[in-house]
């Protein structure tokens, strides 16, 4: 992943650009599990059917109007941290 091509995402998603150098960050340190999803992803354009403690892509984008890189992001922390990461969506977070 070339931080060029994330950056483009991010623009796309419409991430302020003051978040572009840590949200990269965050994405090329994804799991390894995330990390072959999110790959797939940029090569064609579908969303993953994965789900990590309870949470689908397809939920954090629909019940939580998560963008893409965001529900990845949210699946990668769902992994690290899964308690901090289920109470927070729980309280609903976006």
């Amino acid at each position: 992943m070339e931080k060029e091509q994330l950056m483009k995402i991010l623009q796309e998603e419409e991430y302020p650009e003051f978040m572009f150098e840590k949200t990269i960050e965050k994405i090329l340190n994804f799991n390894s599990k995330i990390k072959e999803y999110f790959e797939q992803w940029l090569k064609d354009g579908n969303f993953p059917e994965i789900e990590i403690e309870g949470y689908t892509f397809t939920q954090l984008m629909c019940e939580f109007s998560m963008k893409p890189v965001g529900a990845f992001i949210t699946l990668d922390w769902l992994i690290r941290d899964p308690e901090k990461a289920k109470n927070a969506l729980k309280r609903g977070i976006k």
